[in-house]
């Protein structure tokens, strides 16, 4: 018992005080970019609000590029925890739908992190590899589903894609909280499901003995 005691008190608790701290940074991040626009965001706000003077805040974050890339990777992770937690249907193209409506959700619900996430606001950002990698799990994500569904033509994806996304995009820039384009989800995914059919040639079944 004194043994686990004495282990618990030699933890150093110095990264979680320090990954708490940098949590609060970023979120004071978000705080800034929901009421200016993401490139309204600055260290020298960022370190106003949590109350560290701007050279204090490069001991966490070296630069706004940086920032920026740990917020990418913060919005990443995130979406790709909602649409992973999604009670997702049996039917396969009922689950591409499902996945749809997982989407529309987490951009409704966080539009200021949808805009990093898909849109080229910030001139210049391109995010690492690292912070960039749940974005690329995404993608197999919903091939994955599209594959289940019998969409494996790379060019159906593509198709996939733009379309959804460009359903979203019209919503959030033209109505935000509003469904005059995302009501047409279900007509949109008809007509993909039409044409995947119609152009898709057919899975070839194996040969049975007998």
């Amino acid at each position: 018992m004194s043994g686990s005691i004495q282990a618990t008190e030699s933890l150093d608790p110095r990264p979680a005080r320090r990954q708490a701290k940098f949590d609060t940074i970023l979120s004071a991040a978000w705080s800034v970019a929901a009421e200016q626009g993401l490139a309204g965001v600055s260290l020298h706000e960022v370190a106003r609000r949590v109350g560290l003077r701007q050279p204090s805040l490069y001991a966490y974050i070296d630069s706004k590029s940086a920032l920026y890339d740990a917020m990418f990777g913060q919005a990443g992770k995130a979406l790709l925890d909602h649409m992973k937690s999604w009670n997702y249907s049996v039917d396969p193209r009922q689950a591409v739908r499902d996945g749809c409506l997982a989407l529309l959700e987490f951009v409704v619900d966080h539009p200021v992190q949808s805009l990093l996430l898909f849109e080229r606001t910030v001139p210049g950002f391109e995010p690492s590899p690292a912070s960039y990698a749940y974005a690329q799990e995404l993608v197999a994500f919903t091939v994955a589903q599209l594959a289940a569904a019998g969409i494996t033509n790379p060019g159906h994806v593509d198709i996939f894609i733009a379309l959804v996304g460009g359903l979203i995009n019209q919503q959030q820039t033209n109505e935000p909280g509003g469904n005059r384009w995302t009501r047409h989800l279900d007509a949109v995914l008809g007509m993909f499901f039409d044409y995947v059919d119609r152009t898709q040639p057919p899975t070839r079944q194996p040969a049975t003995n007998g």
